[in-house]
This record gives C-alpha cells, sequence and structure tokens, in this order.
C-alpha cells in the first residue's frame, strides 16, 4: 500500500479499485511536465456530501472532481476534511449504525461521538481502504499531486484525524494529523499531532493545516519557518459559517506569514440533522491584491460541487516586507521580534 501499512481485514481491494478506474479509460495529463515556483496551478474543491451506493459510483464520482480540477491543468488539488469518510455510505452495514451518529445535542458537536466512534470500529477498515486506493490510484492515471482530505479511522487500535497527501505516481508523500483538539477529536478522545510537517514537491514546499489547526497562528507560523509557502487546509464546517470563519482561519494564517493558503470544503446535507455550508477559498497576503480582502477566488459555497483552479506566484512571496516589522516604529518591534516569534 504504498509503503503504507494498517492492521485489520478489509473486502476492498486496490485490483478492485483499479478494475473500476481502468474502465474509465483516463489519460495522464502533462500537467507536472513543467513545474515552476512562478506558476503553480492549486485547486480547491467544493465536494458535496451525499451518500453512494457502490464502490463504483463512489470512485467515478470522486474521477469527476480530479478530472475537473485536471482539465483546468491543476497541479496540485485540494480535498475538505473528512472527504475520507463519504464511502462509508455504501458499505452494507452502515445502515444499522446511521440512525446513531445524529447528535442528542448534549455535546457541542452536531454528531454523536460514541455512535461515530462505534461506526469506525465496525465500517472503519473498509471505508479507509475504499478512500486511500481510489485517491492513490486517480493521483498515479491523473499523474497530479493530491491532497485527499482528511479522514477518521483506526490505525493499530487507535482513532486518528489524518490527511494524506500523494504524489504524482500515486505514492504515499506522507500524512498529516490534526494538531488542535476540536469537540469531535476531545469527545473521540484523539490523540493531537505534536509536529508540523513540511511536504517538498516540484512546485514547492507545503503545509497541511487540518480544520481548527489553520485558526491557529501557531501551527501555521511554524509551517512558515520550516519553509512551507502554501498551506492546504482541508475542511469541513459541521458549526454554522459565520464571518469569522471568513476572515479569520486560513485568510489571517496568510497575511500574517506572507504565504498562500488554499480551503477546501465539504458541503450539502448530511441526513443526520445538520447540513455542511461554507465552501472553499484560495486566499494571498493583501500586498498581492487589488481588493484587499485576502481572497483570491471562492467556490459557490452552496449545496453543489464546485471548484476553484488558480495559478500562484511563489517568488512574488519572497518581496513582501515583514508585517511586524515594515511600520514606521521598527526600532520598538525589532527589539521584540525575535523574542516573540
Amino acid at each position: 500500500m504504498n509503503g503504507f501499512s494498517r492492521i485489520g481485514s478489509s473486502k476492498i481491494s486496490l485490483r478492485e479499485v483499479e478494475k473500476i478506474v481502468d474502465r474509465l479509460e483516463i489519460f495522464p495529463s502533462d500537467n507536472l511536465t513543467f513545474c515552476s515556483s512562478q506558476s503553480v496551478t492549486v485547486a480547491a474543491l467544493q465536494m458535496q456530501a451525499k451518500p453512494y451506493g457502490s464502490l463504483a459510483e463512489y470512485v467515478v464520482d470522486m474521477n469527476l472532481y480530479i478530472a475537473d480540477a485536471v482539465n483546468r491543468r491543476a497541479q496540485l488539488i485540494c480535498l475538505p476534511a473528512y472527504a475520507g469518510l463519504l464511502p462509508m455510505s455504501f458499505i452494507p452495514q452502515f445502515q444499522a449504525h446511521a440512525q446513531r451518529l445524529t447528535s442528542t445535542g448534549e455535546q457541542d458537536c452536531p454528531v454523536d461521538p460514541q455512535g461515530l466512534n462505534d461506526a469506525l470500529s465496525y465500517l472503519s477498515d473498509e471505508t479507509f481502504d475504499a478512500y486511500f486506493y481510489t485517491m492513490s490510484t486517480l493521483a498515479a492515471h491523473h499523474q497530479v499531486y493530491i491532497m485527499a482530505g482528511s479522514t477518521l479511522y483506526f490505525e493499530e487500535s487507535e482513532l486518528c484525524h489524518r490527511a494524506f497527501f500523494f504524489n504524482g505516481e500515486g505514492e504515499l508523500a506522507g500524512y498529516q494529523d490534526k494538531i488542535a483538539e476540536g469537540p469531535l477529536e476531545l469527545e473521540l478522545q484523539i490523540p493531537p499531532e505534536t509536529e508540523v510537517k513540511l511536504f517538498e514537491t516540484p512546485m514547492g514546499p507545503v503545509s497541511i493545516l487540518i480544520g481548527s489547526d489553520a485558526y491557529n497562528f501557531e501551527c501555521a507560523r511554524i509551517a512558515s519557518r520550516l519553509g512551507a509557502k502554501i498551506i492546504l487546509c482541508p475542511n469541513a464546517f459541521l458549526n454554522e459559517y459565520t464571518p469569522v470563519d471568513s476572515s479569520l482561519g486560513p485568510n489571517m494564517r496568510a497575511q500574517e506569514n506572507r504565504m498562500y493558503a488554499v480551503q477546501s470544503s465539504l458541503v450539502g446535507e448530511t441526513g443526520l440533522g445538520f447540513s455542511l455550508e461554507g465552501g472553499g477559498r484560495i486566499f494571498a497576503p493583501n500586498e498581492l491584491l487589488r481588493h484587499k480582502n485576502g481572497v483570491v477566488a471562492k467556490t459557490s459555497g452552496r449545496h453543489e460541487p464546485d471548484i476553484i483552479c488558480i495559478s500562484l506566484d511563489l517568488d512574488r512571496l519572497d518581496a513582501i516586507g515583514n508585517p511586524y516589522t515594515q511600520d514606521k516604529n521598527r526600532e520598538f518591534m525589532q527589539q521584540y521580534i525575535d523574542r516573540l516569534y
């Protein structure tokens, strides 16, 4: 499994996914043939949460998203948080657990943590393998980098929240676990990650900040210090999407650290008594934009599939002044800047 091992059995195999993908007659792209830091084409997907009736239906739909991005010349494609849970709906035992997923309202999270934990205990292997094999195979066939969003699954009897990153050969380039615990992670007792990772790509260095990780200054600052020019921010707003979510989070991290931020999002009706809102956005430092609101492009935010695909110039980031030392009282700021940051 591309150097990634798991414990547990599954009825879904890599060959089964490959047979479905082979029937799609995908032609490899040449999007990675020429890679330049002055023109990195990234795509943020707005994916619709919906049930799937079979593995084939899921694989075909995922290919439609990836193919759309590839046809727009995307080199790096960003999927949303919890994208890895979408295959769960076609697992035969899912309906027996679905009614227990709705929150009773006693928790901060709209999903019932115990019900989700129990469902994952039974369905994790098949759900994960359908997701992992599909993303790896599509990355290889389309020959692009795919940040496959995040998923919840059991790894060696421990539940984790993890995002996966595949290169243009379909190999696992790495993964990033969630750092800042949200209500769901706290309820499920998922251990937090203690490291922000840097992923080197032919287009430039990137880091991944899942969900609320991008709302923490420290996570993005560490990524910036490691050398990341782009942070990929898979998200899914389990509660109401507000103006604060739009103005803070990845947008603020882009301003503070002179970097680009790519936010993908899961939208639509979950069938569990709540809907997912928000949409995808690509952010840049205001110095690079005429309208000065940080937003380079955004999806519709409606309950439908959508995509934004933009070419980013990483070299332009180096010309931006440090926002913490470029004001008129530079001497005052400079004496504290190293101590603070």
